[in-house]
C-alpha cells in the first residue's frame, strides 16, 4: 500500500466553517494516524471570488485548531499544468472547443461506477451527465478539471471529502478514465445537519471557526466535537486529540448525516475547561478579561498567574465558556464593584455593622487560606451574636457582588485579604447610606 496522502482543498471564497473544518480534520487524522502527509491546497481558480483575507483566515483557522500541514499549495501557481493537460485531453479526442471555452466529451454510452469507502457503490449512467467545461475562455481550469490534474499529479491516495461532491465524482472518474490515470480512493462523508434535520447554515448558529474562538470555546473542545460529527469510538465522548490520532479511521465514520448539537459542543467545552492546565487556563483568561474590557491588562496582571489561575479554577466551575469566564471574573480583581440593587435585606444594621469588624479582623489575618478566613469568619460571628447564615449571605454579597458562587472561603482566599477588607468597608458604607 503506498503512504497515505491526503489533501483539504478549500475555496477561498469565504470564511471557514464548521462543514468545511470538520473535512480538514477527518483528512489530518487520516494523515496522522496512518503516518502519511497532509496537504493543504487553496482552489482559488475562481478569482473573481476569491480574496486574500478569506486565504488567511482558513489559514488562521487551522492554526488554530491545531492542524498542521505537511505541503501546501495554490491552483494559481498551477494554471500552466492545468493547460498542458488540457491540450493533451483535445490531442486525444476527449476534449473540444466551443464558444472559446474547452469541455471535456462524456461518452455517449454506459455508465460509471463511483467505488466509495463509505456510500458503497454508486453507478451514474453517461446519459445522465452532459459535457463540462474544463477550461474558460479566460483559459481557467474549472473545479472538476483542476482537481483531477492537481491530486493526480500531487500523489493524493483517499480523496475525503463532503457527501455534497459526490456528484462530481462520475465526472472526474471520466477524466481520470481518459487521460488514463488511476484515480485516489474516495469517500464522502455525510452532510452535517442542523437540530431541525436541514443542512446546517448560520441560522443554526453554526459561524466561522473563528467565531467559535471570539465566543470562547477551546479548539481542543471544538475538534473533539468536530470528531465526533459523523465519527464515533464506542461511546466515548470526551477524546484528546492524541487519543483521536490513534483511534480515527474510515470504518468508524457514520454512514447517516451528523446533528449539530449546540448544547453538546458547550458540555465539551466545560469538559475541557475543567481538563485544562490552571496556569495555560490563567493566561487565556487574561487575554480574554482584557478583550472584554472587563479590566485593563495592568489590573490583571496586578494580580498575579498563580493567583489568577486559583480564580480560574473557581469560575471555570459554573463557566461553559472563556466568555462567560471572563464577564464574572471582575470580583478578583482590584477595585471596587457594584453592590445588587436587589441586596438591601442582607445588610441589616447589626449585619453592617459586624462586616466592619470582619474587615478589620481579616487585615491582620496570619493565615489567609481557606481554613483561616473559615475561622476568623466563624470567629467574628460568634463574637457579634450572629448566626453566620446571617453574615454569610452578606459577606459573598460585599464581596462579589453576587448571591451565588463558589464556596465562599475558597473565594475568600482566592480574592486576598486586601480586596476583602476593603469591600467588607466599602459594602458597610454603602449599606448605611442607603438607609440614610
Amino acid at each position: 500500500m503506498d503512504p497515505v496522502r491526503v489533501r483539504f482543498a478549500p475555496s477561498p471564497t469565504g470564511y471557514l466553517h464548521v462543514g468545511g473544518a470538520r473535512t480538514a480534520l477527518f483528512n489530518w487524522l487520516y494523515a496522522r494516524h496512518h503516518k502519511g502527509t497532509f496537504i493543504l491546497r487553496i482552489e482559488d481558480t475562481d478569482r473573481t471570488r476569491s480574496t486574500d483575507e478569506a486565504i488567511e483566515q482558513i489559514f488562521a483557522s487551522l492554526r488554530w485548531l491545531g492542524l498542521d500541514w505537511d505541503e501546501v499549495y495554490r491552483q494559481t501557481d498551477r494554471f500552466d499544468r492545468h493547460r498542458e493537460v488540457a491540450a493533451e485531453l483535445r490531442r486525444r479526442g476527449a476534449a473540444y472547443e466551443s464558444e472559446g471555452a474547452l469541455w471535456f466529451r462524456v461518452p455517449p454510452g454506459g455508465a460509471t461506477t463511483v467505488h466509495d469507502l463509505l456510500a458503497g457503490e454508486v453507478t451514474v449512467q453517461h446519459t445522465e451527465l452532459k459535457d463540462l467545461v474544463i477550461l474558460r475562455s479566460d483559459l481557467t481550469p474549472t473545479y472538476n478539471f483542476a482537481c483531477v490534474v492537481d491530486d493526480h499529479d500531487m500523489g493524493i491516495t483517499h480523496v475525503i471529502r463532503g457527501a455534497e461532491h459526490l456528484n462530481n465524482t462520475p465526472k472526474q472518474l471520466l477524466i481520470y478514465k481518459a487521460l488514463g490515470w488511476l484515480p485516489p480512493a474516495f469517500a464522502h462523508v455525510p452532510l452535517i445537519l442542523g437540530p431541525d434535520r436541514t443542512k446546517l447554515s448560520k441560522r443554526h448558529g453554526a459561524g466561522s471557526v473563528l467565531d467559535y474562538d471570539e465566543r470562547g470555546i477551546l479548539p481542543e473542545a471544538l475538534v473533539n466535537f468536530l470528531a465526533r460529527l459523523g465519527w464515533s469510538h464506542g461511546d466515548q465522548e470526551v477524546l484528546s486529540r492524541d487519543e483521536l490520532v490513534a483511534l480515527f479511521d474510515l470504518p468508524g465514520v457514520n454512514t447517516a448525516a451528523a446533528v449539530f448539537d449546540e448544547e453538546k459542543l458547550l458540555w465539551l467545552n466545560h469538559e475541557w475547561l475543567r481538563r485544562l492546565d490552571p496556569y495555560r487556563l490563567a493566561d487565556l483568561l487574561a487575554e480574554r478579561i482584557v478583550a472584554r474590557r472587563v479590566a485593563e491588562r495592568a489590573a490583571v496582571e496586578a494580580v498575579g498567574r498563580e493567583k489568577l489561575a486559583r480564580a480560574a479554577v473557581l469560575l471555570r466551575e459554573r463557566g461553559k465558556t472563556l466568555v462567560e469566564m471572563a464577564d464574572r471574573a471582575r470580583p478578583y480583581l482590584p477595585g471596587a464593584i457594584d453592590l445588587p440593587a436587589d441586596a438591601q435585606d442582607l445588610f441589616v444594621p447589626e449585619v453592617a455593622s459586624s462586616l466592619r469588624e470582619l474587615a478589620t479582623r481579616v487585615e491582620g489575618l496570619a493565615d489567609p487560606t481557606a481554613h483561616g478566613f473559615e475561622a476568623v469568619l466563624r470567629g467574628t460571628a460568634d463574637d457579634v451574636g450572629l448566626p453566620l447564615k446571617a453574615l454569610a449571605p452578606a459577606v459573598r454579597v460585599a464581596v462579589s457582588g453576587s448571591r451565588v458562587g463558589p464556596g465562599l472561603f475558597e473565594l475568600l482566599a482566592v480574592m486576598g485579604k486586601e480586596i476583602v477588607a476593603a469591600r467588607l468597608r466599602a459594602a458597610a458604607a454603602e449599606a448605611e447610606e442607603r438607609r440614610g
